[in-house]
């Protein structure tokens, strides 16, 4: 299982969702990063599939709404080391 640090989730997030890191914290609301849109979400789910095996079906997709639901399902699967 490959894991990854806060930091580095919050990177890959940005990439996923075009945005600057520095706009992204835990506490950030999804409605506030334009890039987590349909497309992003998808890029989103492939990330995850991708690096970390963890399928994240489109209604738990929907379910998350801020940054800290996204690190919060990496760190359930045992993908986010603190």
């Amino acid at each position: 299982m490959n894991t990854i640090s806060q930091a580095a989730a919050l990177k890959m997030l940005a990439e996923a969702f075009d945005e600057p890191v520095e706009n992204l914290t835990p506490d950030t609301d999804r409605d506030s990063i334009g890039g987590w849109d349909s497309m992003g979400a998808l890029t989103l789910m492939a990330e995850l599939d991708e690096r970390f095996g963890i399928v994240l079906t489109a209604e738990q997709s929907v379910e998350m709404r801020h940054i800290r639901d996204v690190l919060a399902l990496l760190r359930s699967h045992g993908a986010l080391v603190d």
